[in-house]
């Protein structure tokens, strides 16, 4: 009995140590379900239940739920108490899965300190993790130099993370507020492939892994991190992008006074009737501006009306609007029309279709609006008013630019080697390329 307790023990201490496994790195702890009140067990193979006191449960072949109960941590009608419980596979040839996810390592719920609710962890070698997180971040079709620079972006923003005590009991979460992570359904050969060709190989500034932020595209140019969260860090400066193929290089947003001052007003924000917005206007990067940063990327706005005025950061109107970026530009008016539709009419005078004849206009900025008078937008009455946010690129706008990558590894000398290299230090100033393990 004693053996077999300190076996069982043996098998937890296993689960939850951060250890190096053999040439796959350091363990992460990923937060699969966090802060909630239960969690679906299944396997098909059954599943072993390892509590901290040595209490054993097998749970047969199937769905099984863990949850809380009374602040202790329950699993199905059993309590199992303590503060933590792991869960093994009873057959090697089936894993135990996750609100029905597959994934690598081993998995435990703790139970968290208000005793209400709790998290369920996934505790693997960092090298296995990355097999579940990079086919998520990149199309594992790219060109592999970009594959490989996302693999190391990814890598070493994992490696910064464990044991940062940013969280409780574990290193990131599987979601995009960190780096979306997939589990084994999500994992390609491809990626694979470039994961192991990069296995331990490290961005570091000062001999630390970076932080290494990255976003979908810039919209042509990145953003300097002091500009964005406040913060300077000094490998996220401003760069030049390479991002012009990417879907959302360029995008529009269009509202009537009444939506935006709408969806301002619900926010917290209520100035009554919106009467005027200033907000410099966007030049080309790299820019100088007040209420802009080098890519011109927009750090404040305001927004006036009858009952006051207020500025709001750029990333808390993103958030609000649920734009794609802070890179735009705002214009009140009529957009002039791209082309006037006239009739086509036969022998008898009677309507057999259409033309549309284009118009030629600068198209460009605010060129494109009626309405412009400077920084100040005024709003009026005019039938068919409008405010139009034309802006460009998707996401935070730091770091790493994944359509960026895909873009300079297509441009890159046919017999460049590990081009990967470069594609990094553009993005990340200052930075060295290391292999660690």
């Amino acid at each position: 009995m004693v053996r077999y307790l300190l076996l069982t023990l043996l098998l937890i201490a296993m689960q939850v140590t951060p250890v190096l496994a053999s040439g796959m790195g350091p363990a992460i702890r990923v937060g699969l379900v966090v802060n909630q009140f239960s969690a679906e067990l299944s396997s098909g193979g059954g599943i072993k239940v390892l509590a901290a006191n040595g209490k054993t449960i097998i749970l047969s072949p199937g769905r099984h739920f863990v949850s809380v109960k009374k602040g202790l941590l329950q699993v199905d009608n059993s309590i199992v108490g303590g503060s933590s419980v792991s869960f093994l596979s009873a057959n090697p040839k089936f894993p135990v899965d996750v609100n029905r996810k597959h994934y690598r390592g081993a998995i435990r719920a703790t139970l968290n300190s208000n005793k209400k609710t709790l998290n369920i962890i996934n505790s693997l070698p960092l090298e296995e993790y990355l097999y579940g997180v990079v086919a998520k971040e990149i199309i594992p079709l790219w060109p592999d130099e970009a594959i490989k620079a996302q693999a190391v972006a990814s890598r070493s923003f994992a490696l910064n993370k464990i044991n940062s005590s940013h969280y409780l009991g574990y290193d990131v979460r599987a979601n995009e507020m960190g780096q979306i992570y997939g589990g084994i359904l999500a994992e390609h050969d491809n990626t694979n492939k470039m994961i192991e060709t990069t296995r331990g190989v490290v961005a570091v500034y000062n001999g630390r892994p970076i932080e290494a932020f990255f976003h979908s595209c810039s919209g042509g140019y990145t953003e300097s991190s002091e500009n964005v969260w406040g913060s300077p860090i000094p490998y996220l400066k401003a760069v030049k992008d390479y991002d012009q193929d990417a879907p959302q290089f360029s995008w529009e947003k269009i509202y009537t006074r009444d939506q935006l001052q709408r969806q301002l007003a619900q926010a917290g924000f209520n100035v009554g009737t919106l009467t005027s917005i200033r907000l410099s206007y966007r030049k080309a990067a790299p820019m100088k501006a007040i209420d802009r940063g080098i890519s011109g990327r927009v750090k404040n706005i305001t927004f006036s009306g009858n009952k006051g005025n207020v500025t709001i950061a750029g990333t808390k109107l993103r958030s609000i609007l649920h734009l794609n970026s802070t890179l735009f530009d705002i214009y009140v008016g009529l957009k002039r029309p791209d082309y006037i539709e006239v009739p086509i009419l036969n022998q008898f005078g009677m309507e057999i279709g259409k033309k549309r004849i284009p118009i030629k206009t600068n198209n460009k900025g605010r060129d494109a609006y009626t309405g412009s008078m400077g920084e100040v937008r005024l709003l009026t009455s005019v039938t068919g008013e409008r405010i139009f946010i034309a802006g460009n690129g998707w996401g935070h706008g730091l770091g790493m630019s994944q359509w960026g990558a895909r873009g300079m590894a297509l441009a890159a000398p046919k017999k460049s080697k590990d081009y990967y290299q470069q594609i990094l230090q553009h993005y990340y100033t200052g930075i060295q390329i290391k292999k660690i393990y």
